[in-house]
């Protein structure tokens, strides 16, 4: 039997343990937020990331850590978060809005901080591209739009101007190369491969998945004409490094001095001119000569992608509303607006006042990202996003089919046939990676 002096003891001890200095629960003080995110190739964007976390963590006295990892870790990342049913809260999703899909049953919903963020921000722009089964599985939150990024002094050495097709890219390659400047894009295993070889089958008409998002549609005319002109822009105008390349390594050909032209967001000229690198051999600053032009057309259209970079919670997460109101918060105008500008447009979110952000008026170098945003979809374009159309490209079968043909390692119906299969497997949901 415990006599009332002991009760209170007990209970005094106890309320000791759960309060502390200034009456504030310990509980309250501890809790903890945490966010998993990929480094960003504008680190300014990273830095103002983290503080807004601090600042929205201060503000709500909640403890946070924002974990930043290399983009391409970050699939068997999430991967192995949702095996163990254990991580972060918070976590990037991408490089394509397939994540939804193929992590449909461990993502909460975000139907209603989607439905709080678009109106104060002007709407989503284009919101049925982000909607999974019907459900907002995940916040599309930046893209960085892929122009071509094109020394203008070697231009104007070769007679040169105003290149606007992807067979004005192949004579500026093909005339860049004799000079010892070819054009650079990867056809290895990277993200800028699979999108800049999207680019290339779209404009020519062809694609890999039909409309219904179940039928492969790689077979066909128009990709036996894209993969031809690509093997001649490798042949020609390229080097064969490219095939080992990451996604850093087309920005450091530029600003090397070497390439004449790349396909690639902004990242590049940025780091460029931040870090004053000068043409090899002058005093030259390259940045000076770069300039940034529309995503090339070809025979049939001009479209382009890119990275769909997002934001989703697990439904493991041990705080989901503390994550929903950090998005909320994220999500600002205000909040958003300062997030683009430290990364000096590279980062453009999918919200309809973002894209009249002054930062792309500030600088005749950003003039063409709002015109590659107009033309940029989806990877699963035409069809919706499935995580079969996700795992096409985390599997780089695209740049496989590619490089086979351009390497001479395959004829040109080996290399479709061999990726037709592929994703047959993949689209039949008999191939996984994980």
């Amino acid at each position: 039997m415990v006599n009332r002096r002991q009760f209170l003891r007990v209970t005094a001890g106890g309320a000791a343990s759960v309060v502390m200095a200034g009456g504030v629960p310990a509980t309250a003080q501890t809790r903890e937020l945490t966010f998993l995110t990929i480094a960003s190739f504008v680190p300014e964007t990273d830095k103002e990331l983290k503080r807004q976390f601090e600042e929205w963590g201060a503000k709500n006295k909640v403890k946070v850590r924002l974990d930043i990892i290399a983009h391409l870790q970050l699939v068997t990342k999430k991967a192995s978060e949702v095996q163990a049913r254990s991580g972060h809260d918070l976590t990037a999703l991408g490089p394509g809005l397939g994540d939804a899909d193929l992590y449909f049953d461990h993502l909460v919903d975000l139907n209603d901080v989607a439905a709080d963020v678009a109106p104060k921000n002007g709407g989503w722009m284009n919101p049925n591209d982000y909607l999974i089964r019907g459900k907002w599985k995940l916040l599309p939150w930046w893209m960085p739009p892929f122009p071509m990024a094109v020394r203008t002094d070697l231009l104007e050495q070769i007679g040169e101007k105003n290149p606007d097709t992807w067979e004005d890219w192949l004579r500026i390659g093909k005339k860049g190369k004799a000079i010892g400047h070819p054009f650079g894009t990867a056809l290895g295993h990277s993200g800028d491969a699979n999108v800049t070889l999207l680019s290339i089958m779209w404009s020519y008409g062809a694609s890999y998945v039909a409309k219904d998002g179940k039928t492969v549609a790689i077979n066909s005319k128009e990709t036996r004409q894209a993969m031809e002109f690509v093997k001649r822009l490798y042949t020609e105008a390229m080097d064969p490094e490219v095939l080992a390349w990451d996604d850093a390594s087309n920005n450091r050909c530029l600003n090397a001095g070497k390439c004449i032209a790349i396909h690639n967001p902004i990242s590049a000229f940025e780091s460029a001119k931040r870090d004053k690198v000068v043409i090899p051999g002058t005093q030259r600053e390259i940045a000076e000569v770069i300039d940034h032009v529309n995503t090339p057309r070809g025979p049939v259209d001009r479209r382009t992608t890119t990275g769909y970079w997002c934001v989703g919670i697990w439904n493991f997460a041990k705080n989901v509303d503390l994550a929903k109101d950090f998005l909320r918060y994220h999500f600002q105008p205000e909040n958003q607006a300062k997030w683009v500008d430290a990364g000096h447009g590279f980062n453009m979110p999918f919200l309809t006042n973002l894209t009249k952000h002054p930062v792309y008026k500030s600088d005749k170098q950003y003039r063409f990202i709002p015109e590659v945003a107009k033309v940029t979809v989806p990877p699963s374009w035409p069809g919706p996003t499935t995580a079969s159309s996700q795992q096409v490209l985390d599997l780089y079968i695209l740049p496989d089919m590619f490089a086979q043909y351009a390497t001479g390692k395959m004829t040109v119906d080996q290399a479709i046939a061999w990726a037709e299969k592929e994703m047959q497997e993949i689209f039949a949901g008999r191939k996984r990676k994980f």
